[in-house]
């Protein structure tokens, strides 16, 4: 399972409190500015006109005028016994402009009143979880996975009919042809961060990150010099350092966090290669829709030294790695990001380093459960899809001295997760990752479908 750099649940939320707004019907994007100033004309011939004044608020909403929708919620609570839902929907609001504390007076206002509607209060109690966490000094939220996973071809072998071996086509052997398999996965992630107090709005914010594979043909812990069968897995990762806001007052939207990085993995029960490093990441709020961010990681890989890794001090060296993302609400309850990855791979040996480029486009949406009468909150599902490719640094002469490797990789997939109570959600991925590559060897597919049961706090 991949954990995308950024913030996991405040996106789960957003797109939650983005699909609020889904149920309403707003006109196209071209026709909005028309309907805002009859809206606003309406408001002045009828200012007491409670739907008048509601629709305002809301086409000023899908404009993204979020401080004019402020203003038009405000005026509506001024209204005598006002409903509960302008409650929510204002808190919602400042809870997209960063008012934590305003966004949960509301919420708990809005769900002492008897009348609001069973779809909206499940929104609004995820919601309310999520500001209160926010307004603590010391906030620790995690996540606990357990899931299900086959796949075709998990060691990613060659699908053709004959490779490379000192520069001459041989034919494959049979033992290490593609071979599906299943594995078990259990991962947990814990979430840290305590508030400095500085007006910079400091927090020093860490992640320990803890997953273990467990594949059906790996038995033991018995290393072997030409394993074909998957390594049962164990990782372990943790961040730390300190977000602030560099420029406060001229760049309120712009976040930084350098951290520390120390990972550590063992394969078969033994340990099998550890990560020091350095990163930095940097996230521009443009407007309220709109997100940039940038992640740069410096990392020292270190390869253990067993009879499966006869070459790890060749296999060692730095590894550079930048991501650059822009992630933008395109409607309420759907965003459409960009991701793009460059890596700068070196190890001890020149046909083991490599560049590598990726491309990645992911589409997501939130929205209310199909199924009347289901517990749980917003289901929400995500399409993508990437293109990438690695040049390596020179040939291999055991392969063929005569041709430096290149890999372009496709990949598309798709994603749901479905809430069955305000903690606990079912998840399920379905991927599929093709390899052209100019050596035979290198040439593979695979196809993954995972099914997952997660446990949010």
């Amino acid at each position: 399972m991949r954990f995308p750099p950024g913030h996991w649940t405040r996106g789960a939320v957003l797109l939650c409190v983005s699909s609020l707004a889904m149920a309403q019907e707003v006109p196209g994007i071209p026709a909005l500015d028309r309907q805002v100033d009859e809206a606003f004309r309406q408001v002045l011939k009828t200012p007491a006109n409670h739907e008048i004044g509601l629709q305002y608020a809301r086409l000023l909403i899908a404009a993204g005028n979020y401080e004019g929708g402020v203003a038009a919620l405000e005026r509506l609570l001024l209204n005598a016994d006002p409903q509960p839902a302008i409650r929510v929907e204002l808190a919602v609001l400042y809870y997209r402009l960063g008012s934590y504390q305003m966004s949960e007076s509301l919420l708990r206002q809005a769900l002492d009143d008897a009348r609001l509607a069973s779809e909206q209060r499940t929104m609004a109690q995820t919601l309310l979880r999520d500001v209160s966490a926010r307004n603590q000094p010391s906030q620790l939220t995690g996540v606990v996975m357990l899931g299900v996973r086959r796949q075709s071809n998990p060691s990613a072998r060659s699908d053709a009919a004959q490779v490379y071996a000192a520069g001459s086509l041989t034919p494959l052997a049979e033992g290490i042809k593609p071979k599906a398999d299943t594995d078990v996965q259990l991962t947990a992630r814990l979430d840290h961060r305590y508030d400095l107090g500085w007006q910079n709005e400091a927090a020093l914010v860490s992640s320990l990150v803890g997953q273990i594979t467990d594949y059906q043909s790996s038995t033991g812990r018995q290393l072997r010099a030409n394993q074909e069968d998957p390594y049962d897995l164990a990782f372990g990762e943790l961040t730390t350092g300190v977000r602030f806001k560099p420029a406060a007052i001229a760049l309120p939207g712009l976040r930084v966090r350098p951290y520390l990085i120390l990972a550590e993995l063992a394969a078969q029960g033994h340990r099998y290669l550890s990560n020091r490093g350095l990163g930095l990441d940097a996230d521009y709020q443009i407007d309220e829709k709109t997100l940039a961010s940038a992640t740069y990681e410096y990392r020292r890989t270190h390869y253990a030294n067993r009879v499966d890794v006869p070459a790890a001090e060749q296999l060692s060296g730095p590894d550079n790695h930048l991501r650059l993302q822009l992630s933008r609400e395109i409607a309420p309850g759907h965003l459409l990001s960009a991701e793009l990855g460059l890596r700068h791979h070196q190890t001890g040996r020149a046909y083991y380093d490599y560049n590598g480029q990726e491309l990645r486009i992911t589409y997501s949406t939130s929205y209310a459960s199909p199924l009347s009468g289901v517990a749980g909150g917003y289901w929400s599902n995500a399409l993508w899809a990437g293109a990438g490719q690695r040049k390596y640094g020179a040939a291999d002469p055991d392969i063929h001295a005569g041709v430096s490797r290149k890999d372009n990789d496709w990949r598309v997939g798709a994603s749901l997760s479905v809430p069955i109570s305000s903690s606990w959600s079912v998840l399920m991925q379905l991927e599929h990752v093709k390899t052209h590559s100019n050596l035979a060897n290198y040439q593979a597919k695979n196809t993954s479908l995972m099914g997952a049961v997660a446990y949010r706090f």
